[in-house]
């Protein structure tokens, strides 16, 4: 797979729990290679540990872009998924979704972050266009974070929130775990994402590739599976051979 025509995500050198969920890719995000365009392989490039994809909440790939909606207001409407990586908050810019809205709420940005580089992750900053670019903290981070933000002040999405360059500098050895998105939970809403911008790359999606026989690994089959992904024909084919 040649990083001009597909540049996967899956493996993007996470590093403890997040490596071990997604080692399937071949570029890390946000790494000095990855600038330009990038692909999001729809499911197995969202990190299975941190899904909050709930039963009314859906997904599904349509051209190039991922659909998601909600069924309802309810506790259990929301989508919720993300793409492991190991990128310094330093590096990441101002992260973006290119969201087009058929109808009802928008999702939010989300950054999954390590903000004292011990390895493990602390909390969530959300990026929600109705809050510009100020980035709140989720109520299950840890304590030593929600004391170090920004600012506390009121009518934002929680009390501890700032803008990132704001979080950059209270926290410098930060580096994102994880990005993605998320619509509600409680929120009905209906929208395509057409890209994901992260860290000077711009991601858009496509459907796993899954051969289902040998046959399908010759001719350079075996180099469009993405699910699993296969070293060499070889390979390919014993998987079969196997069952």
């Amino acid at each position: 797979m040649g990083i001009t025509t597909r540049r996967r995500v899956g493996a993007l050198a996470a590093v403890g729990a997040l490596a071990a969920a997604s080692a399937v890719g071949l570029v890390p995000a946000g790494s000095a290679g990855a600038a330009g365009a990038g692909v999001i392989q729809v499911p197995s490039d969202f990190v299975p540990s941190l899904s909050d994809t709930r039963p009314t909440g859906h997904y599904e790939v349509q051209g190039t872009g991922l659909r998601i909606f909600t069924e309802g207001s309810t506790s259990t409407d929301k989508v919720a998924e993300y793409v492991a990586t190991s990128t310094p908050l330093a590096d990441v810019g101002e992260p973006t979704l290119d969201y087009t809205v058929a109808s009802g709420g928008r999702p939010g940005f989300q950054l999954v972050v390590d903000f004292d580089a011990d390895g493990t992750n602390d909390g969530i900053l959300v990026g929600e266009t109705v809050y510009g670019n100020d980035w709140w903290l989720s109520n299950s981070a840890k304590p030593f974070v929600k004391d170090g933000a920004p600012s506390h002040s009121p009518g934002f999405g929680s009390a501890n929130h700032g803008t990132l360059d704001g979080w950059r500098a209270a926290f410098p050895a930060a580096t994102v775990k994880a990005f993605g998105f998320s619509l509600g939970s409680g929120v009905k809403g209906d929208g395509v994402i057409s890209a994901i911008n992260f860290a000077g790359t711009r991601y858009t999606f496509a459907k796993d590739v899954v051969l289902t026989g040998k046959e399908e690994c010759k001719k350079g089959g075996w180099e469009t599976s993405t699910k699993p992904v296969f070293k060499n024909q070889g390979e390919c084919v014993s998987s079969f051979a196997r069952g």
